[in-house]
């Protein structure tokens, strides 16, 4: 279970603190920060936010569309909810739905992870692809999504 200390073999750093050096601005809806990240080899969000209770995390391959939406707990700044958007290949969203594949129950398209703590040593973090880990956005995220999908319509004009 990765999380705050973790590190891989695709990445050269270990924290995914929102700091200078790893995400930076290129945008703001609203009050809510959109941010990208200088690490080419995959899109990573934030695992701990010292300034805000949400970003909007962009790829770091296009730094005008959206990818993710982060949520942060007010007390102790450690990522607590994300929103995965995906996209076909036209980019448009791929709305939420379980389809089965071989015999099993597969969720695809946009979803929603919890990412839970072990509040004894301090970490964050969830298991890569947890089938009881990707929920369907309820009416709420929604709202965010929709934001996100229209400051991407406004990134491409």
């Amino acid at each position: 279970m990765g999380g705050n200390g973790a590190s891989d073999h695709n990445r050269n750093y270990s924290l995914d603190i929102y700091s200078g050096d790893r995400f930076k601005q290129v945008g703001t809806i609203g009050n809510n920060k959109v941010v990208t990240t200088n690490v080419k080899i995959n899109t990573s969000i934030p695992m701990n936010s010292f300034e805000s209770k949400m970003y909007y995390v962009t790829s770091p391959n296009n730094p005008n569309h959206i990818v993710a939406i982060a949520f942060y707990s007010g007390r102790t700044h450690k990522i607590v909810k994300s929103i995965d958007l995906e996209y076909d290949k036209s980019g448009n969203l791929i709305p939420y739905k379980v389809v089965k594949h071989k015999g099993k129950n597969k969720a695809i398209g946009t979803h929603v992870h919890k990412w839970p703590g072990n509040k004894e040593k301090g970490d964050v973090g969830r298991k890569s692809h947890d089938k009881n880990n990707s929920f369907e956005p309820t009416k709420s995220d929604m709202k965010f999504i929709k934001k996100a999908l229209k400051y991407n319509q406004e990134q491409q004009k």
